[in-house]
């Protein structure tokens, strides 16, 4: 049975060479290719790219190990950290993951977007999440 764990990331993606395209694409698109780009560094343990998807005073819920919410970059990214040696285990390269977000749904509301999702479940990611994102 897998058992439906959340996790949410509260964050603001402030990082205008996240959204740079050379020409205009839809709200929508731009959310899955910044999504896109968040999952590839989170798969790759791209520390930097990782954690520029997260604002300053981003609040984040962890779903397992860490049940406490992380408010604020020293919060949590303290907790990624561990986070992050814990999936790198013995492997010396990328990719140390395969996230796979499917049936994504994701609703605009002005310039915030939300996007929801299930994962299949893996030893250090959650099997649904739901994430924020604001121009």
């Amino acid at each position: 049975m897998v058992t439906r764990l959340v996790l949410l990331f509260a964050f603001l993606f402030v990082s205008p060479s996240l959204f740079a395209q050379g020409r205009p694409v839809s709200p929508e698109s731009e959310v899955r290719n910044a999504l896109a780009k968040f999952v590839d560094s989170f798969d790759n343990l791209d520390w930097e790219s990782f954690r520029s998807g997260f604002d300053d005073n981003a609040t984040v819920f962890y779903p397992r190990a860490f049940p406490e919410r992380a408010s604020g970059r020293e919060e949590f990214e303290k907790t990624f950290k561990v986070v992050f040696q814990q999936i790198r285990g013995a492997k010396t390269s990328a990719p140390y993951m395969d996230i796979q977000p499917k049936d994504m749904k994701i609703q605009i509301f002005g310039d915030i977007a939300i996007a929801t999702f299930h994962l299949e479940l893996i030893r250090y990611a959650p099997d649904n999440a739901t994430m924020f994102k604001r121009k």
